[in-house]
C-alpha cells in the first residue's frame, strides 16, 4: 500500500466516523463543532488530490466562517436537541435508501475514478492546461501578438466551428482546413505549436492562443471561460443578502443595539485580536488579488475579510463593529461587488469588445487584459461576499430588543 492509499483510507474512515457522531449526538453546539471538524477533513480530502482551490474554499467556509454561523444561531434555538419519541420513520428511510440506489445505479455509467480516457480529459481540459501555464510556443511568459495578426478581425470572429468534424478525436489532420486558418486569424509558426482542439457546436479555443491566461487554470475556468456563471452565482449571493435584510433586520432606534459582552477582561484576547486582524485582512486581500496566480480568489478572499470583522465583533462587541463598518456602508458595498464585476464586462463592451472580453483592457497586450479584468471582476466577488457573511452574522447576532 502506498502512502496516497494509505491516506486516503485515513481520511475516508475519519470522515465516515465523523458523519456517524454528527447524525448520533444530541447536542447542537457539539454537532456544529463535528461539522467544522468534517469540513476541515474534507478540505485535506482535496489536498491529497491535489485540488488547492476547493480545498481552501472548504477550509475557509465549511471550516470557518459556517461554524461561527451555526454556533450563533444556537443563541436563538438553544444548545440540546428536543427530544424524538419516534426515532425511525420508515417512510423516509425507504425514501432515502431508494435514492441512494438510484444515485449508485447512475454511476455505473461514470467512467472510473482517475480514467485518463475519460470524456474530460479530451475536450476543455487538456486545452485550458495548455493555455494557462504562460507558455507560447514554447516561450515562457506573455506573449505579443504574432505578427500578421489582425486583431480587429480576430474580434469579429466568434469562433464557431461550421466545417465538419472527425469523429476520431485524435485526427487533428483537418486543421489544415479549419475556419481559423481559412480566416488567418492565427499564423502557421504560433498554431503549429499545439493541436487546436474543436467540437461542432462548441467555440474553437486553440491551445496556443496568445490571448493567453493565467497561471491558475482554475480561475482562467471560472472567471474567464465561464465568467456569467460566476457572476450570477455572486448576483446570487448578493440576493441572499439582501433577502436577509427584509426579512430579518429590524428598525433602528433608539437603545436599538445594546453593548453587550465585550470581553472587557480578556486582555489576552483582546490584544491578540488587535495583533491579528492587520494579518487577516492583508491574507484576505493577498488571496483576492493573487487569485489568477495561485489558490484562492475573490470568494476565499471574502470570506477571510469577513472572519477579520466577526472575530473583532466578537471580542469587542457589536458597537465597536458598527463603529467601523455601519450597516447601511455594509449594505452599499454588498451592491457595489455585484457592479464591479458586470462593469468591468460593460467597460470590455464599449471598448469594442464582447461582455467579459477581458483582453479588450488591453489590446496591446491581450494577456495582461486578461489578468486585470480577472483581477477587478474577484475584487467584486470578494467585496460582496465578504459584506455578506457579515450582515449574516450581524442578524444571527442581533439582540432582542426589550
Amino acid at each position: 500500500m502506498n502512502a496516497v492509499v494509505l491516506i486516503d483510507t485515513l481520511l475516508l474512515l475519519l470522515v465516515t466516523a465523523t458523519a456517524v457522531a454528527i447524525v448520533e449526538v444530541r447536542s447542537l453546539y457539539a454537532s456544529s463543532i463535528l461539522t467544522g471538524i468534517y469540513s476541515l477533513l474534507m478540505a485535506l480530502v482535496w489536498v491529497n488530490m491535489h485540488s488547492m482551490d476547493v480545498s481552501f474554499t472548504e477550509a475557509a467556509v465549511g471550516g470557518g466562517i459556517s461554524t461561527i454561523l451555526l454556533i450563533g444561531t444556537l443563541v436563538h434555538v438553544g444548545r440540546e436537541e428536543k427530544p424524538i419519541k419516534k426515532r425511525l420513520h420508515v417512510p423516509a428511510l425507504v425514501f432515502t435508501a431508494l435514492t441512494g440506489a438510484a444515485l449508485i445505479y447512475g454511476t455505473l455509467d461514470m467512467p472510473r475514478f482517475g480514467d485518463p480516457a475519460a470524456p474530460i480529459h479530451h475536450y476543455r481540459v487538456p486545452e485550458m492546461m495548455a493555455q494557462t501555464v504562460g507558455f507560447v510556443n514554447g516561450t515562457p511568459g506573455k506573449q505579443k501578438p504574432p505578427e500578421g495578426f489582425d486583431l480587429e478581425r480576430y474580434r469579429r470572429f466568434d469562433g464557431r466551428v461550421t466545417g465538419p468534424i472527425p469523429a476520431d478525436p485524435t485526427d487533428t489532420a483537418w486543421r489544415e482546413k479549419s475556419i481559423l486558418q481559412t480566416e488567418g486569424l492565427i499564423v502557421p509558426q504560433v498554431r503549429a505549436a499545439h493541436e487546436p482542439h474543436a467540437e461542432p457546436g462548441h467555440h474553437l479555443h486553440p491551445p496556443d492562443d496568445f490571448n493567453g491566461h493565467v497561471p491558475n487554470s482554475v480561475t482562467s475556468l471560472l472567471a474567464a471561460y465561464r465568467g456569467y456563471d460566476t457572476m450570477f452565482e455572486t448576483t446570487v449571493i448578493f440576493t441572499a443578502g439582501v433577502s436577509l435584510i427584509l426579512l430579518l433586520r429590524r428598525p433602528r432606534r433608539e437603545g436599538y443595539l445594546q453593548p453587550g459582552a465585550v470581553m472587557s477582561d480578556q486582555v489576552i484576547l483582546r490584544v491578540v485580536t488587535k495583533l491579528s486582524i492587520p494579518f487577516i485582512l492583508i491574507f484576505g486581500f493577498y488571496v483576492i488579488t493573487h487569485g489568477e496566480l495561485g489558490p484562492g480568489g475573490g470568494f476565499q478572499g471574502g470570506v477571510v475579510l469577513a472572519t477579520a470583522f466577526i472575530l473583532y465583533a466578537l471580542i469587542f462587541g457589536r458597537a465597536a463593529l458598527y463603529r467601523v463598518v455601519p450597516p447601511p456602508v455594509s449594505d452599499m458595498l454588498t451592491g457595489l461587488g455585484v457592479l464591479i464585476y458586470s462593469g468591468t464586462g460593460a467597460v470590455c463592451m464599449l471598448l469594442g469588445g464582447k461582455f467579459l472580453d477581458y483582453s479588450m483592457l488591453n489590446p496591446e497586450l491581450p494577456g495582461d487584459g486578461e489578468s486585470l479584468g480577472m483581477t477587478l471582476v474577484e475584487y467584486g466577488v470578494g467585496i460582496t461576499v465578504s459584506m455578506v457573511m457579515l450582515t449574516i452574522f450581524n442578524q444571527l447576532a442581533e439582540e432582542r430588543s426589550t
